[in-house]
């Protein structure tokens, strides 16, 4: 019995001792790399936007898109799942690479595995990929928390794609137990291709340490008729950008997101629109693809829903999609969810613009999404919650940092 007790002893102090080598780790990496992390700039040009919002649609216009290339083929992805619909992706890349055109891939290195297991058999077919993210040291458990969130495409440098949806058979709707899935993506023309592109070919050296150049990387663009401000954000500077985006507001703020931890800061913004008389909407998803998120979001949205905010879940599947609009007239959608992982972790990338065609088609899907396949979470709703799920807020809300 002596020596259970001490094995168990020795255990628990073993895991402390790890928890705390862990939390030193990532706290020496925010005081020592963090500052140096790069602060991205303000980009806009004119371009013709497309607004996509369902993956059978965005991948068929992105394979047509990809089909039809001469020179190169830019694409990054957080999460590229070689699956049936992944594995249709990897044919067309070594079709294209063996037509001689230029092909690229990068993938975040924690969510890439089957893409590593393919990578002989991609390089040997021409198609280079790299990976976002790998574990460094020291500082390693800092660096697993800094994760390329980015979904960027550029085609000839005449067409690119960015927004939410990655690659896999859920982003179609093809897996049960996700349903239906609910995202948004932009196809871009125009001026803020090259930025898209100046964008990738950095991620590239960042993950590779090469610099990839090329005579067709940077075509002749036409304006388009609809203003794109695009910032890549690197763990900083997404909270103020959003802060300051709502505290202009006047009437009415949309959020709609996967997850929904807001920093303190952006906290009393959105609480401070509220007592303005500010009208303040959130659709979340219902399902969980996460077990830690969705209950540390009721410590939010408590105090929102006192103050008058209306939240909804949205049942029907799962809702990945990225967007805000302030005042019906600017909206932001991107990559980046309302999270901290994507406020102070994660490389984001966001798009700002007073389009109204955007403007008006985030607001109409919105609209239907709540209308007809969303359940109000009222005041009543959170108070009448299981005192288990009570109790897993609470923890939750201990990682909120982390999340």
């Amino acid at each position: 019995m002596n020596a259970l007790l001490a094995a168990i002893l020795i255990i628990l102090a073993l895991a402390v001792l790890f928890i705390v080598g862990v939390l030193l780790d990532i706290y020496a990496g925010i005081k020592v790399k963090h500052p140096m992390l790069p602060e991205g700039l303000l980009k806009t040009g004119l371009s013709r936007l497309h607004y996509f919002t369902n993956g059978r649609d965005l991948f068929s216009d992105m394979k047509r898109t990809i089909e039809n290339a001469h020179s190169h083929i830019h694409l990054s992805f957080f999460i590229f799942k070689a699956d049936d619909v992944g594995n249709d992706w990897l044919d067309l890349l070594k079709k294209k690479a063996g037509e001689g055109v230029d092909v690229r891939l990068i993938v975040d290195y924690l969510n890439g595995g089957s893409v590593r297991k393919k990578r002989a058999e991609l390089t040997r077919t021409g198609v280079q990929v790299a990976f976002s993210g790998k574990p460094k040291f020291p500082f390693t458990f800092y660096y697993l928390n800094r994760r390329n969130h980015r979904k960027i495409a550029v085609i000839d440098g005449q067409t690119g794609f960015f927004g939410g949806f990655n690659v896999g058979r859920e982003y179609i709707g093809n897996k049960p137990e996700t349903g239906s899935w609910q995202d948004n993506h932009l196809r871009v023309e125009g001026e803020s291709v090259a930025d898209l592109q100046r964008l990738f070919l950095e991620d590239w050296r960042l993950a590779t340490g090469q610099t990839a150049d090329g005579p067709g990387f940077f075509p002749p663009l036409k304006k388009g008729p609809s203003p794109l401000a695009l910032i890549a954000t690197s763990g900083k500077q997404l909270e103020n950008i959003f802060a300051e985006k709502f505290a202009a507001a006047r009437s009415s703020i949309f959020i709609g997101s996967p997850y929904f931890i807001p920093s303190p800061k952006l906290m009393n913004v959105l609480l401070d629109c509220l007592d303005r008389g500010v009208e303040l909407t959130i659709l979340l998803p219902i399902k969980k693809d996460h077990p830690i998120v969705k209950p540390a979001s009721y410590l939010y949205l408590l105090p929102l829903v006192e103050k008058g905010a209306r939240v909804y879940h949205f049942y029907q599947g799962f809702y990945h999609s990225k967007v805000f609009v302030v005042d019906r007239r600017f909206c932001y959608t991107g990559t980046a969810n309302f999270d901290r992982r994507s406020f102070f972790w994660n490389d984001e990338l966001l798009g700002f613009t007073e389009d109204p065609a955007l403007v008006r088609a985030i607001i109409d899907q919105s609209e239907k999404e709540i209308r007809e396949r969303s359940v109000a979470v009222t005041l009543e709703t959170i108070q009448k919650r299981s005192p288990l799920d009570k109790l897993k807020t609470v923890c939750s809300g201990w990682l909120s940092p982390f999340l």
